[in-house]
């Protein structure tokens, strides 16, 4: 396999993060926000908290389809312009929910229509972000390690501030300011991706090679390169971190009764994740990073324990342990995915992963609603939901044992 020449040359000036890095905070600032508030307003309008996480399934489904289309114009026109377009777009599907509000004819049925349009949309940010480091470091390994602890640490400090926010808002404004400031909130993060580089390594960006296969090109080459396949594959058992929506907002909601206490536990979630980026990026890596893999099975054995105690402070250090371990994992495989990713299929294999990753979030939002929709009572559901994480746990540390073989072939290809 040739790569791009100006892979192996470092680059004449740093690459320019300010602008990718403000839209990734300005967006999690309103997407954790966004991911707070859907469950709990489309809670209130269905009176069921099992309507909640079934349609959270079925918005990730969505989200997925979105995900898996985005490949193609990912390729065909450059990750940055997919960034900006598609991040606008979703402020303006999601200005639907206030604007019913302020004109009085908010039902479940409209919620979920621009809630449902959001989703697809965001699949295409989703492609597009998780390309940009790609395309900006094209396989340098310390600039990738640089771009992706940047971007988790950033993703999770707005992560910190979005749910805070929220409870805030919740207690002390009106209903319907956060759903105001949400679709605002994107319309100023499309602005700041707009700044991302057109240039990288004194090149053009486009004159890297883009096969234009999408992500049907994506996932017939990853099942062509088995330590590609397998990355991904343990990419998707760490996808457990979006469930921070619902577990939030199920265990304040339903265990504790205390709907406020959704902003202090989303906040722990995020909170664990800046440190989890923080630690991952100033330490070395150079081995196989087996070790990240196995601690980030640790943390999804203590997140599928947390709850049991039903205290709002032992299931807030459980929330902050999980994240900081299982970002550092997802981190690791991100870049052993990024590494073993040719220029040429950077969209199609990066939208195909995340097409996958996005999969499972649907079987265990499935499960979430499933459970809490089976009459098992708030404890019940929380029950199976702990032991379907560690059944996920128990799978990461197989993997583990198979990252010294990843670095090998990543060794090979690069």
């Amino acid at each position: 396999m040739e790569l791009n020449v100006a892979t192996h040359q470092e680059p004449q000036y740093p690459i320019r993060l300010r602008g990718f890095l403000g839209g990734v905070f300005l967006t999690q600032l309103v997407d954790s926000a966004l991911h707070l508030a859907q469950p709990l307003l489309l809670a209130k309008l269905s009176g069921s908290l099992g309507g909640a996480a079934f349609f959270s399934a079925f918005d990730t489904g969505i989200h997925m389809l979105g995900t898996y289309i985005g490949g193609w114009p990912t390729e065909k026109f450059g990750a940055r312009r997919v960034l900006v377009v598609a991040t606008f777009l979703r402020a303006v599907a999601l200005a639907g929910v206030p604007i019913s509000m302020l004109c009085g004819f908010l039902s479940l049925w409209w919620a979920m229509g621009c809630y449902t349009l959001e989703a697809l949309i965001r699949g295409f940010v989703d492609t597009s972000v998780h390309t940009v480091p790609l395309e900006l470091a094209q396989h340098r390994a310390e600039q990738l390690d640089r771009i992706n602890s940047r971007y988790e640490l950033t993703f999770d400090i707005g992560g910190v501030a979005g749910p805070l926010i929220l409870g805030g808002l919740m207690m002390w404004g009106g209903k319907i300011v956060p759903h105001i400031l949400i679709p605002v909130g994107f319309v100023l993060s499309s602005v700041a991706y707009f700044f991302i580089p057109k240039k990288t390594g004194g090149m053009s960006k486009g004159a890297v090679h883009h096969s234009h296969g999408g992500s049907w090109a994506g996932i017939k080459y990853i099942f062509t390169r088995r330590p590609l396949l397998i990355t991904c594959l343990g990419l998707m058992s760490f996808n457990i971190y979006p469930l921070r929506k619902l577990l939030s907002a199920f265990f304040a909601k339903g265990l504790l009764h205390k709907s406020a206490s959704v902003g202090q536990i989303g906040a722990a979630f995020a909170l664990g994740g800046v440190v989890g980026a923080l630690i991952y990026a100033f330490t070395k890596h150079k081995n196989s990073g087996g070790k990240w893999v196995a601690l980030g099975a640790v943390g999804t054995f203590i997140l599928a324990i947390g709850w049991l105690p039903e205290n709002l402070w032992v299931m807030t250090v459980a929330v902050f342990l999980f994240a900081l371990f299982n970002v550092c994992a997802r981190l690791t495989l991100t870049k052993k995915r990024q590494e073993l990713t040719p220029l040429e299929h950077a969209g199609g294999v990066t939208s195909a992963s995340q097409f996958g990753v996005n999969a499972v979030s649907v079987v265990i939002k499935t499960i979430v609603g499933a459970a809490f929709s089976a009459g098992l009572g708030a404890f019940g559901a929380f029950a199976v939901v702990g032991g379907i994480l560690g059944l996920m746990g128990a799978a990461q540390f197989v993997l583990s044992r198979h990252m010294p073989k990843l670095r090998e072939a990543t060794s090979t290809h690069v």
